[in-house]
C-alpha cells in the first residue's frame, strides 16, 4: 500500500505511547490456567498460546480463559484473534471493568479507535476510578486529536496514582499536544526509559532546542535500539542540525515506524544504488504529501540515465503535473500498469542514495511549470494579485508550536495596502470562513489537480501562503511567494527567516513566538509594501 497522503513530514508527540494492558487472571480454585501462565512467566509464548487453545477447548464458558488468551495474543502481535477472544470474554461477562478495559485495548491496537474509547469509558462507568481504563482512554483522546478531552482525564489518573510512569508517560504527551513542553519535561525527566526520553526529545524539538533533542533521542536509542520512532524524530533533528549524511541514514527508519502510517511498498526489484543507470530502467514512486513530492521530485533531473529511463508512480492528483518534470520519462498513477524497470526508488530516499544534500539542498531555481497545452490568460484585474492559502490539514489544533493553520482573517492585516486583490488558492476548498473584513475572489473553485494550481498560480503576482504543497508548488516554478511559517517549522525551512533554502523565489517569515500570527503579518505586510507595490504602477 502507497498511502502517501496521511503521514506528515514532521515529529508527532504519540511517537511511542504507553497502554495499560491487563494482568492475566488465574482462577484460584481450579488453577485452570496455571499451565499456561507457567509458560508465559517463562517466556514461551508460542508454547503458552497452545495451552490457552486446549483450555477454551475444555472451558468454552469461562470468560478469563479467554481474556487471559487475549492478553497472551496481544504481546505475540496476532491482534485479529485477540480481538476475538476478548469478545468472547465480554459476551460471557459484559459488566466486568477489566474485561471491558482488554476489549478496548484489543480494539485499538487493532485501528479500532472509536469502539475502543467506547469500551474504555463502558469500564469506567462500572469503576470510575479504575486508571487503566483512565490512562488508556485518555492515551486514544490525544491520539485521536482530542487533547483538551484527555487532558481531565489523564490528571484524574494521575491523581489516583501520582507514582505510574506510564500515566506520567501519556499526559506529558497531551502536555506538548496542548503546546505545554515544558510542563511535559518536568513531568517525565526522572523516567529513564526509551518511551520517556523519547518525548522529552519531542518537547525539546518543538521549543526549537535540537541540541537537546538530539541527546534525548540518542538516549532512547541507547535503551531501545530498534526504536523505529526515536530514529525518524532523530533523524529529522540532524537535518535541522544540518548532519545531512546521518540525517538520511536515520530517515530510512521511517519504513518501519508504525506512528507514522506509513507502509514501505513491496517491489520485486531491488532499490537503486545510485549508479550511472546504464541502459536500465528506475521506478521512482511519491510518498507521503503532495509537496514532499513537488519538493523532492527536482532530484530525477540530476540523475545519470546513460540511455535507461525514468518512470514515476504518483497520486493522481499530481500526474498532470509531474510527468513533465526533467528527467522523468512516464508518469503513472499507483496501481495501474507500469513498463518493466530494473530498480526503484522513493523520492525522499534520492538526497541519501545520490549524496546531494551530504552538505546543501540542490537549489533549482524553475523546475515544474504549467503544461504547454493549456492557455494561460491573465486577468483584466489592474490590482496586485495575491494568491492565498491559509489551511493544511487538520493537525496539532491546539498546539501553536506545531500548528501550521493560519485564521484566514489574519489577512486582514495585507488587506489594508492599497490596491491588491486576494484570491483563494485552497486546493479542494470552498469558501466558508466570514469574510467581512475583506473580500476573498474565488475564481480558482475547479482546482481538482496540481496542474490546475500550477495554472492559478501563473495568474497571481505573489503567493503568500502556510506551509502546504500550494508555496512548494510556487517554488518549484520560481514564481515569487511568502511563505508563513509556524514557530516549529520543519526542517527544510532552516531558521525560517529570509530567502529558502530549496526555493530562490520564495521568502520566509517564521513565528518568534508559538502561535502568534500578527507579528508575522506585520513583517510580510511591509515587506510587500517595500518590495513590490513600487513596481507595480
Amino acid at each position: 500500500m502507497l498511502d502517501v497522503a496521511i503521514a506528515i513530514f514532521m515529529i508527532t508527540s504519540n511517537e511511542f505511547d504507553i497502554y495499560s494492558d491487563n494482568r492475566a487472571v488465574i482462577n484460584p480454585k481450579t488453577f485452570l490456567f496455571k499451565p499456561a501462565e507457567d509458560l508465559v512467566n517463562e517466556g514461551k509464548l508460542a508454547e503458552a498460546a497452545e495451552a490457552y487453545r486446549s483450555v477454551i477447548v475444555d472451558a468454552p464458558g469461562h470468560p478469563f480463559a479467554h481474556h487471559n488468551f487475549a492478553i497472551l495474543l496481544r504481546k505475540l502481535n496476532q491482534i485479529e484473534e485477540a480481538i476475538d477472544q476478548s469478545q468472547k470474554a465480554y459476551e460471557l461477562s459484559p459488566d466486568n471493568p477489566t474485561i471491558l478495559l482488554s476489549l478496548g485495548l484489543s480494539l485499538e491496537m487493532g485501528g479500532f479507535f472509536e469502539k475502543a474509547e467506547n469500551f474504555y469509558k463502558e469500564s469506567l462507568r462500572y469503576n470510575p476510578n479504575y486508571t487503566a481504563a483512565l490512562n488508556n482512554l485518555g492515551h486514544i483522546l490525544d491520539h485521536t486529536e482530542r487533547p483538551l478531552e484527555a487532558l481531565p482525564i489523564l490528571k484524574k489518573a494521575h491523581q489516583l496514582d501520582p507514582h505510574d510512569n506510564n500515566i506520567m508517560l501519556n499526559l506529558a504527551n497531551v502536555y506538548i499536544s496542548l503546546g505545554r513542553p515544558t510542563e511535559a519535561e518536568k513531568l517525565i525527566k526522572k523516567i529513564k526509559t526509551a518511551a520517556a526520553y523519547n518525548s522529552l526529545g519531542i518537547a525539546k524539538y518543538v521549543q526549537r532546542d535540537w541540541i537537546d533533542a538530539k541527546t534525548q533521542f540518542k538516549k532512547a536509542l541507547r535503551v531501545e535500539p530498534d526504536f523505529a520512532g526515536a530514529h525518524e524524530n532523530l533523524a529529522l533533528t540532524l537535518l535541522h542540525l544540518k548532519e545531512f549524511e546521518a540525517g538520511w541514514i536515520e530517515y530510512d527508519w521511517r519504513w518501519r515506524n508504525t506512528a507514522n502510517r506509513l507502509t514501505k511498498p513491496i517491489f520485486s526489484k531491488p532499490i537503486w544504488n545510485g549508479k550511472q543507470l546504464a541502459g536500465k530502467n528506475l521506478l521512482l514512486h511519491c510518498e507521503q504529501g503532495f509537496g514532499d513530492a513537488i519538493q523532492f521530485i527536482r532530484y530525477a533531473g540530476l540523475i545519470e540515465k546513460s540511455g535507461g529511463k525514468i518512470f514515476l508512480a504518483c497520486q493522481p492528483e499530481l500526474l498532470d503535473l509531474l510527468k513533465d518534470a526533467p528527467g522523468i520519462d512516464e508518469a503513472y498513477i499507483f496501481g495501474s500498469q507500469i513498463p518493466y524497470y530494473d530498480f526503484h526508488a522513493p523520492l525522499l530516499s534520492l538526497p541519501g542514495i545520490t549524496e546531494c544534500l551530504v552538505t546543501e539542498p540542490k537549489t533549482i531555481k524553475s523546475y515544474l511549470k504549467v503544461s504547454a497545452n493549456r492557455k494561460v490568460s491573465r486577468s483584466l484585474n489592474k490590482n496586485f494579485k495575491i494568491g492565498i492559502c491559509w489551511a493544511g490539514r487538520r493537525r496539532h489544533t491546539h498546539d501553536p508550536y506545531r500548528n501550521r493553520s493560519c485564521p484566514v482573517n489574519s489577512f486582514q492585516i495585507l488587506a489594508q495596502l492599497p490596491n491588491l486583490s486576494f484570491y483563494n488558492l485552497q486546493y479542494n476548498h470552498r469558501i466558508k470562513e466570514d469574510f467581512s473584513t475583506f473580500t476573498l475572489i474565488d475564481s480558482f473553485s475547479a482546482i481538482s489537480t496540481f496542474q490546475d494550481t500550477a495554472e492559478a498560480i501563473s495568474k497571481v503576482d505573489l503567493v503568500v501562503s502556510i506551509d502546504t504543497a500550494v508555496i512548494h508548488l510556487t517554488g518549484a516554478m520560481g514564481k515569487p511567494g511568502i511563505v508563513l511559517l509556524n514557530y516549529a517549522a520543519d526542517w527544510r525551512w532552516g531558521e525560517g527567516f529570509g530567502t529558502a533554502p530549496w526555493y530562490p523565489s520564495i521568502q520566509m517569515f517564521r513565528q518568534v513566538v508559538p502561535g502568534n500570527w500578527k507579528t508575522v503579518f506585520d513583517q510580510v505586510s511591509t515587506f510587500i509594501e517595500q518590495t513590490y507595490l513600487p513596481l507595480h504602477t
